[in-house]
Protein backbone atom coordinates (compact mmCIF):
# COMPACT_ATOMS: atom_id res chain seq x y z
CA UNK A 1 0.00 0.00 0.00
CA UNK A 2 1.62 3.25 -1.13
CA UNK A 3 1.18 6.72 0.28
CA UNK A 4 3.00 8.92 -2.22
CA UNK A 5 4.65 12.13 -1.15
CA UNK A 6 3.22 12.08 2.39
CA UNK A 7 5.94 9.55 3.27
CA UNK A 8 8.82 11.34 1.52
CA UNK A 9 10.57 14.36 2.98
CA UNK A 10 10.32 17.06 0.31
CA UNK A 11 13.81 18.38 1.04
CA UNK A 12 15.10 14.86 0.28
CA UNK A 13 13.83 14.82 -3.33
CA UNK A 14 16.42 15.25 -6.08
CA UNK A 15 14.13 14.90 -9.11
CA UNK A 16 10.67 13.71 -10.13
CA UNK A 17 9.96 12.07 -13.48
CA UNK A 18 6.43 11.43 -14.75
CA UNK A 19 5.88 8.68 -17.31
CA UNK A 20 2.39 8.58 -18.81
CA UNK A 21 0.76 5.37 -19.97
CA UNK A 22 1.10 1.86 -18.62
CA UNK A 23 4.51 1.06 -17.15
CA UNK A 24 3.61 -2.36 -15.79
CA UNK A 25 6.36 -4.27 -17.62
CA UNK A 26 9.26 -2.39 -16.01
CA UNK A 27 7.68 -0.98 -12.85
CA UNK A 28 5.17 -3.63 -11.79
CA UNK A 29 1.42 -4.11 -11.80
CA UNK A 30 0.60 -0.94 -9.83
CA UNK A 31 1.86 1.17 -12.78
CA UNK A 32 -1.33 0.45 -14.70
CA UNK A 33 -1.92 4.11 -15.66
CA UNK A 34 1.53 5.68 -15.39
CA UNK A 35 4.62 6.13 -13.25
CA UNK A 36 5.87 8.88 -10.95
CA UNK A 37 9.57 8.09 -10.43
CA UNK A 38 11.10 9.91 -7.44
CA UNK A 39 14.88 10.01 -6.99
CA UNK A 40 16.06 10.93 -3.48
CA UNK A 41 19.32 12.67 -2.67
CA UNK A 42 22.49 11.00 -1.47
CA UNK A 43 25.23 12.56 0.63
CA UNK A 44 27.08 15.30 -1.22
CA UNK A 45 30.86 15.63 -1.34
CA UNK A 46 31.98 17.18 1.93
CA UNK A 47 29.76 18.31 4.76
CA UNK A 48 26.47 20.00 3.87
CA UNK A 49 23.60 21.19 6.08
CA UNK A 50 20.37 22.96 5.14
CA UNK A 51 17.73 24.38 7.48
CA UNK A 52 14.36 25.53 6.12
CA UNK A 53 11.34 27.19 7.71
CA UNK A 54 8.00 28.26 6.24
CA UNK A 55 5.02 30.03 7.81
CA UNK A 56 1.69 30.70 6.17
CA UNK A 57 -2.07 31.04 6.22
CA UNK A 58 -4.20 28.87 8.53
CA UNK A 59 -1.27 28.75 10.96
CA UNK A 60 0.72 26.49 8.63
CA UNK A 61 4.30 25.79 9.68
CA UNK A 62 7.07 23.78 8.04
CA UNK A 63 10.43 22.94 9.62
CA UNK A 64 13.01 20.98 7.65
CA UNK A 65 16.57 19.87 8.33
CA UNK A 66 18.95 17.97 6.07
CA UNK A 67 22.60 17.22 6.76
CA UNK A 68 25.06 15.01 4.92
CA UNK A 69 28.70 14.07 4.67
CA UNK A 70 30.33 12.17 1.85
CA UNK A 71 33.35 11.46 -0.31
CA UNK A 72 34.42 8.89 -2.90
CA UNK A 73 34.38 6.12 -0.29
CA UNK A 74 30.83 6.64 0.99
CA UNK A 75 28.18 8.98 2.31
CA UNK A 76 25.61 9.45 5.07
CA UNK A 77 22.52 11.69 4.94
CA UNK A 78 19.89 12.60 7.55
CA UNK A 79 16.64 14.49 6.90
CA UNK A 80 13.73 15.60 9.05
CA UNK A 81 10.56 17.36 7.94
CA UNK A 82 7.61 18.59 10.04
CA UNK A 83 4.44 20.21 8.67
CA UNK A 84 1.39 21.38 10.64
CA UNK A 85 -1.66 23.48 9.83
CA UNK A 86 -4.93 24.31 11.55
CA UNK A 87 -6.67 23.76 8.22
CA UNK A 88 -10.17 24.91 7.29
CA UNK A 89 -13.73 23.72 7.82
CA UNK A 90 -13.89 21.32 4.87
CA UNK A 91 -17.62 20.47 4.52
CA UNK A 92 -20.43 22.84 3.63
CA UNK A 93 -22.89 20.98 5.90
CA UNK A 94 -20.66 21.29 8.99
CA UNK A 95 -22.14 24.22 10.92
CA UNK A 96 -19.85 23.83 13.94
CA UNK A 97 -17.02 25.86 12.38
CA UNK A 98 -14.62 23.09 13.40
CA UNK A 99 -11.38 23.11 11.38
CA UNK A 100 -9.64 20.05 9.97
CA UNK A 101 -5.93 20.24 10.69
CA UNK A 102 -2.94 18.24 9.51
CA UNK A 103 0.25 17.16 11.26
CA UNK A 104 2.85 15.33 9.20
CA UNK A 105 6.43 14.41 10.14
CA UNK A 106 9.06 12.39 8.28
CA UNK A 107 12.53 11.24 9.32
CA UNK A 108 15.01 9.43 7.07
CA UNK A 109 18.61 8.33 7.36
CA UNK A 110 20.57 6.93 4.42
CA UNK A 111 24.15 5.66 4.18
CA UNK A 112 26.23 3.81 1.63
CA UNK A 113 28.61 4.00 -1.30
CA UNK A 114 28.59 3.16 -5.00
CA UNK A 115 28.07 -0.56 -4.34
CA UNK A 116 25.86 -0.64 -1.25
CA UNK A 117 23.34 1.57 0.54
CA UNK A 118 20.83 1.20 3.37
CA UNK A 119 18.04 3.56 4.39
CA UNK A 120 15.39 3.85 7.08
CA UNK A 121 12.31 6.05 6.77
CA UNK A 122 9.67 6.75 9.40
CA UNK A 123 6.63 8.98 9.04
CA UNK A 124 3.46 9.83 10.92
CA UNK A 125 0.48 11.64 9.51
CA UNK A 126 -2.51 12.93 11.46
CA UNK A 127 -5.33 14.32 9.32
CA UNK A 128 -8.65 15.54 10.69
CA UNK A 129 -11.67 14.98 8.44
CA UNK A 130 -15.46 15.26 8.41
CA UNK A 131 -18.09 12.57 7.99
CA UNK A 132 -21.83 13.20 7.75
CA UNK A 133 -22.93 14.32 11.23
CA UNK A 134 -19.45 13.61 12.62
CA UNK A 135 -17.09 16.56 12.06
CA UNK A 136 -14.46 15.47 14.60
CA UNK A 137 -12.88 12.50 12.81
CA UNK A 138 -9.14 11.82 12.80
CA UNK A 139 -6.95 9.61 10.63
CA UNK A 140 -3.70 8.68 12.38
CA UNK A 141 -1.26 6.78 10.14
CA UNK A 142 2.17 5.40 11.01
CA UNK A 143 4.54 4.19 8.31
CA UNK A 144 8.12 2.95 8.26
CA UNK A 145 10.38 1.46 5.62
CA UNK A 146 13.83 -0.08 5.60
CA UNK A 147 15.60 -0.69 2.30
CA UNK A 148 18.91 -2.21 1.22
CA UNK A 149 20.42 -1.97 -2.26
CA UNK A 150 23.48 -3.82 -3.57
CA UNK A 151 25.01 -2.85 -6.92
CA UNK A 152 27.60 -4.82 -8.84
CA UNK A 153 29.27 -4.18 -12.19
CA UNK A 154 30.37 -7.52 -13.61
CA UNK A 155 31.75 -6.03 -16.84
CA UNK A 156 31.43 -3.04 -19.14
CA UNK A 157 28.28 -4.64 -20.58
CA UNK A 158 26.61 -6.13 -17.49
CA UNK A 159 25.58 -4.59 -14.20
CA UNK A 160 23.10 -5.82 -11.61
CA UNK A 161 21.17 -4.46 -8.64
CA UNK A 162 19.68 -6.38 -5.71
CA UNK A 163 17.01 -4.54 -3.69
CA UNK A 164 15.39 -5.66 -0.44
CA UNK A 165 12.69 -3.58 1.26
CA UNK A 166 10.25 -3.98 4.13
CA UNK A 167 7.40 -1.60 4.96
CA UNK A 168 5.00 -1.53 7.88
CA UNK A 169 1.97 0.70 8.34
CA UNK A 170 -1.33 1.08 10.13
CA UNK A 171 -4.05 3.74 10.22
CA UNK A 172 -6.50 4.42 13.03
CA UNK A 173 -9.68 6.39 12.29
CA UNK A 174 -12.88 7.75 13.81
CA UNK A 175 -13.43 10.18 16.67
CA UNK A 176 -10.02 10.72 18.23
CA UNK A 177 -8.65 7.91 15.99
CA UNK A 178 -10.32 5.46 18.37
CA UNK A 179 -11.08 2.86 15.69
CA UNK A 180 -7.93 0.75 15.51
CA UNK A 181 -6.98 -0.22 11.96
CA UNK A 182 -5.21 -3.35 10.85
CA UNK A 183 -1.42 -3.52 10.65
CA UNK A 184 -0.01 -4.17 7.17
CA UNK A 185 3.46 -5.38 6.25
CA UNK A 186 5.13 -5.75 2.87
CA UNK A 187 8.38 -7.49 1.94
CA UNK A 188 9.94 -7.07 -1.50
CA UNK A 189 13.02 -8.67 -3.04
CA UNK A 190 14.01 -7.71 -6.58
CA UNK A 191 16.94 -8.28 -8.92
CA UNK A 192 17.52 -6.11 -11.99
CA UNK A 193 20.14 -6.85 -14.67
CA UNK A 194 21.16 -4.28 -17.29
CA UNK A 195 22.95 -5.94 -20.21
CA UNK A 196 24.31 -4.20 -23.32
CA UNK A 197 24.34 -6.36 -26.46
CA UNK A 198 25.24 -4.99 -29.91
CA UNK A 199 24.19 -1.39 -29.11
CA UNK A 200 21.00 -2.66 -27.50
CA UNK A 201 19.98 -2.55 -23.83
CA UNK A 202 18.42 -5.65 -22.30
CA UNK A 203 16.75 -5.43 -18.87
CA UNK A 204 16.04 -8.74 -17.13
CA UNK A 205 14.56 -8.84 -13.66
CA UNK A 206 12.78 -10.85 -11.00
CA UNK A 207 10.79 -9.78 -7.96
CA UNK A 208 9.07 -11.47 -5.05
CA UNK A 209 6.42 -9.45 -3.19
CA UNK A 210 4.68 -10.51 0.01
CA UNK A 211 1.86 -8.37 1.42
CA UNK A 212 0.52 -9.34 4.83
CA UNK A 213 -2.34 -8.21 7.04
CA UNK A 214 -0.71 -9.00 10.38
CA UNK A 215 -3.90 -8.33 12.34
CA UNK A 216 -6.03 -10.84 10.40
CA UNK A 217 -3.06 -13.13 9.58
CA UNK A 218 -3.78 -13.02 5.84
CA UNK A 219 -1.25 -12.60 3.06
CA UNK A 220 -0.84 -12.37 -0.70
CA UNK A 221 2.31 -13.14 -2.67
CA UNK A 222 3.40 -12.36 -6.19
CA UNK A 223 6.40 -13.50 -8.24
CA UNK A 224 7.30 -11.47 -11.31
CA UNK A 225 9.73 -12.21 -14.14
CA UNK A 226 10.24 -9.46 -16.70
CA UNK A 227 12.38 -8.63 -19.71
CA UNK A 228 12.66 -5.39 -21.70
CA UNK A 229 14.68 -4.69 -24.87
CA UNK A 230 15.67 -1.30 -26.36
CA UNK A 231 17.53 -0.71 -29.62
CA UNK A 232 17.83 1.86 -32.39
CA UNK A 233 17.33 0.31 -35.84
CA UNK A 234 17.57 2.58 -38.91
CA UNK A 235 16.84 5.69 -36.81
CA UNK A 236 13.85 4.00 -35.18
CA UNK A 237 13.97 3.52 -31.40
CA UNK A 238 12.35 0.20 -30.49
CA UNK A 239 11.18 -0.63 -26.97
CA UNK A 240 9.60 -4.02 -26.31
CA UNK A 241 9.02 -5.98 -23.13
CA UNK A 242 6.94 -8.52 -21.24
CA UNK A 243 6.25 -9.40 -17.59
CA UNK A 244 5.01 -12.75 -16.28
CA UNK A 245 3.05 -12.49 -13.00
CA UNK A 246 2.31 -15.41 -10.69
CA UNK A 247 -0.20 -14.22 -8.05
CA UNK A 248 -1.17 -16.40 -5.09
CA UNK A 249 -4.87 -15.44 -5.28
CA UNK A 250 -5.48 -14.37 -8.87
CA UNK A 251 -3.34 -16.83 -10.81
CA UNK A 252 -0.98 -16.20 -13.73
CA UNK A 253 -0.96 -13.25 -16.11
CA UNK A 254 1.38 -11.92 -18.80
CA UNK A 255 1.53 -8.24 -19.76
CA UNK A 256 3.59 -6.66 -22.52
CA UNK A 257 4.47 -3.40 -24.22
CA UNK A 258 5.70 -2.32 -27.64
CA UNK A 259 6.83 1.19 -28.50
CA UNK A 260 8.62 2.92 -31.37
CA UNK A 261 9.95 6.38 -32.14
CA UNK A 262 11.01 7.56 -35.61
CA UNK A 263 13.23 10.63 -36.10
CA UNK A 264 12.52 12.68 -39.22
CA UNK A 265 14.16 15.79 -40.64
CA UNK A 266 13.71 19.26 -39.12
CA UNK A 267 13.59 18.00 -35.54
CA UNK A 268 10.38 15.98 -35.89
CA UNK A 269 9.82 12.74 -33.98
CA UNK A 270 6.90 10.33 -34.42
CA UNK A 271 6.01 8.06 -31.50
CA UNK A 272 3.65 5.17 -30.92
CA UNK A 273 3.06 2.59 -28.20
CA UNK A 274 0.76 -0.22 -27.14
CA UNK A 275 0.74 -1.80 -23.68
CA UNK A 276 -1.31 -4.11 -21.51
CA UNK A 277 -1.50 -4.08 -17.72
CA UNK A 278 -2.73 -6.20 -14.79
CA UNK A 279 -3.32 -4.87 -11.28
CA UNK A 280 -4.52 -7.15 -8.48
CA UNK A 281 -6.45 -5.54 -5.59
CA UNK A 282 -4.33 -5.02 -2.49
CA UNK A 283 -5.03 -6.63 0.88
CA UNK A 284 -6.46 -3.39 2.33
CA UNK A 285 -8.92 -3.22 -0.57
CA UNK A 286 -9.95 -6.80 0.17
CA UNK A 287 -9.94 -6.80 3.98
CA UNK A 288 -9.50 -3.41 5.65
CA UNK A 289 -10.43 -0.21 3.79
CA UNK A 290 -12.12 1.67 6.63
CA UNK A 291 -15.49 0.09 5.92
CA UNK A 292 -15.22 0.16 2.13
CA UNK A 293 -13.34 -3.13 1.61
CA UNK A 294 -14.68 -5.83 -0.70
CA UNK A 295 -13.29 -9.41 -0.53
CA UNK A 296 -14.86 -10.20 -3.93
CA UNK A 297 -12.89 -7.66 -5.96
CA UNK A 298 -11.33 -8.83 -9.23
CA UNK A 299 -8.01 -7.65 -10.74
CA UNK A 300 -7.99 -4.66 -13.07
CA UNK A 301 -6.74 -5.22 -16.63
CA UNK A 302 -6.13 -2.59 -19.26
CA UNK A 303 -4.89 -1.84 -22.76
CA UNK A 304 -3.31 1.50 -23.69
CA UNK A 305 -2.52 2.98 -27.10
CA UNK A 306 -0.66 6.24 -27.80
CA UNK A 307 0.32 8.00 -31.04
CA UNK A 308 2.26 11.25 -30.95
CA UNK A 309 4.38 13.78 -32.79
CA UNK A 310 7.07 16.07 -31.35
CA UNK A 311 8.84 19.03 -32.92
CA UNK A 312 12.04 20.69 -31.70
CA UNK A 313 12.52 24.41 -32.32
CA UNK A 314 15.29 26.86 -31.46
CA UNK A 315 13.05 28.17 -28.68
CA UNK A 316 11.80 24.83 -27.28
CA UNK A 317 9.61 21.79 -27.89
CA UNK A 318 5.98 21.13 -28.86
CA UNK A 319 4.15 17.80 -28.75
CA UNK A 320 0.73 16.32 -29.49
CA UNK A 321 -0.28 12.85 -28.27
CA UNK A 322 -3.49 10.94 -28.95
CA UNK A 323 -4.30 8.33 -26.29
CA UNK A 324 -6.84 5.63 -25.56
CA UNK A 325 -7.00 3.47 -22.43
CA UNK A 326 -9.58 0.77 -21.76
CA UNK A 327 -9.74 -0.76 -18.29
CA UNK A 328 -11.83 -3.77 -17.33
CA UNK A 329 -12.93 -4.36 -13.74
CA UNK A 330 -11.70 -0.89 -12.74
CA UNK A 331 -11.82 -0.57 -8.94
CA UNK A 332 -13.68 2.42 -7.49
CA UNK A 333 -16.72 3.68 -5.61
CA UNK A 334 -17.70 3.23 -1.96
CA UNK A 335 -17.80 0.49 -0.87
CA UNK A 336 -15.24 -0.60 -3.45
CA UNK A 337 -16.63 -2.38 -6.52
CA UNK A 338 -15.44 -3.44 -9.96
CA UNK A 339 -16.73 -1.40 -12.87
CA UNK A 340 -17.30 -3.47 -16.00
CA UNK A 341 -15.34 -1.09 -18.21
CA UNK A 342 -13.66 2.30 -17.98
CA UNK A 343 -12.69 4.02 -21.23
CA UNK A 344 -10.62 7.20 -21.54
CA UNK A 345 -9.56 8.69 -24.86
CA UNK A 346 -8.37 12.10 -25.87
CA UNK A 347 -5.40 14.29 -26.68
CA UNK A 348 -2.47 15.85 -24.80
CA UNK A 349 -0.96 19.08 -26.16
CA UNK A 350 2.19 20.58 -24.65
CA UNK A 351 4.74 23.31 -25.35
CA UNK A 352 7.93 24.09 -23.45
CA UNK A 353 9.63 27.29 -24.54
CA UNK A 354 12.25 29.86 -23.56
CA UNK A 355 11.57 33.18 -25.26
CA UNK A 356 13.50 36.35 -24.42
CA UNK A 357 14.50 34.87 -21.07
CA UNK A 358 10.95 33.87 -20.13
CA UNK A 359 10.22 30.22 -19.45
CA UNK A 360 6.80 29.26 -20.81
CA UNK A 361 5.21 25.85 -20.24
CA UNK A 362 1.77 25.06 -21.65
CA UNK A 363 -0.20 21.85 -21.34
CA UNK A 364 -3.77 20.91 -22.20
CA UNK A 365 -5.52 17.57 -21.86
CA UNK A 366 -8.88 16.73 -23.38
CA UNK A 367 -10.17 13.39 -22.13
CA UNK A 368 -13.52 11.77 -22.79
CA UNK A 369 -14.01 9.30 -19.92
CA UNK A 370 -16.83 6.79 -19.62
CA UNK A 371 -17.58 4.15 -16.96
CA UNK A 372 -19.70 1.13 -17.93
CA UNK A 373 -20.56 2.69 -21.32
CA UNK A 374 -22.46 5.55 -19.66
CA UNK A 375 -23.56 8.56 -21.70
CA UNK A 376 -21.99 11.01 -19.21
CA UNK A 377 -18.42 11.76 -18.19
CA UNK A 378 -16.94 9.51 -15.49
CA UNK A 379 -17.07 10.74 -11.89
CA UNK A 380 -14.37 13.26 -10.86
CA UNK A 381 -12.96 13.38 -14.40
CA UNK A 382 -12.96 16.91 -15.88
CA UNK A 383 -13.09 16.78 -19.65
CA UNK A 384 -10.60 19.64 -20.07
CA UNK A 385 -7.54 20.51 -17.96
CA UNK A 386 -5.19 23.36 -18.87
CA UNK A 387 -1.94 24.34 -17.16
CA UNK A 388 0.18 27.39 -18.07
CA UNK A 389 3.38 28.44 -16.30
CA UNK A 390 5.53 31.55 -16.76
CA UNK A 391 8.94 31.91 -15.10
CA UNK A 392 11.61 34.61 -15.17
CA UNK A 393 14.94 35.31 -13.48
CA UNK A 394 15.35 38.98 -12.46
CA UNK A 395 18.76 39.42 -10.88
CA UNK A 396 18.48 37.75 -7.49
CA UNK A 397 14.74 37.13 -7.95
CA UNK A 398 13.34 33.96 -9.52
CA UNK A 399 9.59 34.35 -10.06
CA UNK A 400 6.85 32.10 -11.42
CA UNK A 401 3.14 32.37 -12.17
CA UNK A 402 0.83 29.42 -12.84
CA UNK A 403 -2.71 29.32 -14.21
CA UNK A 404 -4.74 26.11 -13.84
CA UNK A 405 -8.15 25.65 -15.44
CA UNK A 406 -10.39 22.60 -14.99
CA UNK A 407 -13.80 22.17 -16.58
CA UNK A 408 -16.87 21.03 -14.67
CA UNK A 409 -17.11 17.44 -13.44
CA UNK A 410 -19.61 15.05 -11.88
CA UNK A 411 -19.59 13.72 -8.31
CA UNK A 412 -20.67 10.27 -7.15
CA UNK A 413 -24.42 11.05 -6.99
CA UNK A 414 -24.44 12.44 -10.54
CA UNK A 415 -24.56 16.12 -9.57
CA UNK A 416 -22.23 18.58 -11.26
CA UNK A 417 -19.57 20.78 -9.68
CA UNK A 418 -18.54 23.87 -11.60
CA UNK A 419 -15.21 24.27 -13.31
CA UNK A 420 -12.69 26.76 -12.00
CA UNK A 421 -9.53 28.73 -12.78
CA UNK A 422 -6.75 29.24 -10.23
CA UNK A 423 -3.80 31.61 -10.23
CA UNK A 424 -0.71 30.67 -8.19
CA UNK A 425 2.34 32.93 -7.85
CA UNK A 426 5.74 32.52 -6.22
CA UNK A 427 9.10 34.24 -6.03
CA UNK A 428 12.46 33.45 -4.50
CA UNK A 429 15.18 35.93 -3.50
CA UNK A 430 18.82 34.88 -3.13
CA UNK A 431 20.06 36.91 -0.16
CA UNK A 432 23.57 35.50 -0.58
CA UNK A 433 25.23 32.19 -1.45
CA UNK A 434 23.87 30.62 1.75
CA UNK A 435 20.45 32.16 2.35
CA UNK A 436 17.26 32.35 0.28
CA UNK A 437 13.83 33.81 1.00
CA UNK A 438 10.62 32.71 -0.70
CA UNK A 439 7.04 33.93 -0.98
CA UNK A 440 4.14 32.04 -2.52
CA UNK A 441 0.49 32.94 -3.02
CA UNK A 442 -1.88 30.12 -3.93
CA UNK A 443 -5.33 30.82 -5.34
CA UNK A 444 -4.32 34.48 -5.63
CA UNK A 445 -7.78 35.57 -6.85
CA UNK A 446 -9.44 33.90 -3.81
CA UNK A 447 -11.59 31.66 -6.02
CA UNK A 448 -14.45 29.87 -4.23
CA UNK A 449 -14.55 26.39 -5.75
CA UNK A 450 -15.48 22.79 -4.91
CA UNK A 451 -14.14 19.57 -6.42
CA UNK A 452 -16.14 16.82 -4.69
CA UNK A 453 -19.05 16.07 -2.39
CA UNK A 454 -22.39 14.30 -2.24
CA UNK A 455 -26.12 14.88 -1.77
CA UNK A 456 -26.54 18.11 0.21
CA UNK A 457 -22.87 18.90 0.77
CA UNK A 458 -19.61 19.80 -0.92
CA UNK A 459 -15.99 19.69 0.18
CA UNK A 460 -14.58 23.20 0.56
CA UNK A 461 -11.18 24.12 -0.87
CA UNK A 462 -8.86 26.76 0.64
CA UNK A 463 -9.18 30.35 -0.55
CA UNK A 464 -6.20 32.65 -1.00
CA UNK A 465 -3.20 31.49 1.06
CA UNK A 466 0.22 33.02 1.69
CA UNK A 467 3.47 31.27 2.62
CA UNK A 468 6.83 32.89 3.42
CA UNK A 469 10.00 30.84 3.84
CA UNK A 470 13.70 31.05 4.62
CA UNK A 471 16.37 28.51 3.63
CA UNK A 472 19.91 28.59 5.00
CA UNK A 473 22.71 26.29 3.82
CA UNK A 474 26.15 25.85 5.33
Amino acid sequence: MEYGLTSISLNDIEKIEIVKGSGSVLYGSSAIAGVIAITTKKGADGKRTKVSTKFGSHNSKTYALSTSNGDKDGYVRFTYNKYTTDGINTRTDDTTGEKDGISNSTTQIKAGNERFDVSYLESRNKTEYDNAGAPDQLGDRKFNKIAINVNNKFSDTWKAKLSIAQTKNNRNTGAGASTIGDTHKSNTISILNDIKIDNALLNIGFSHIEDKNATKNQKLTSENLFVNWQKNINNIDINAGARYINHSKFGNETVYNLGAAKYLNNGIKLTGSYATAFNAPSLPYLLDYWGGENPNLKPETSTSTEIGIEKNYDWGLSAITLFKTKTRNAIGGWPLVNQDTYLAKGVDISTNANIAGYGINFGHTYAKSRANNASTQAVKRPKNITNIEFSKQYGKFNSKAQVINKSSSLISNGEEVNGYTLLNMSTGFNINDNAKMSLSIKNATDKDYKISGGAGYRYIQPGRTFTVGLDYSF
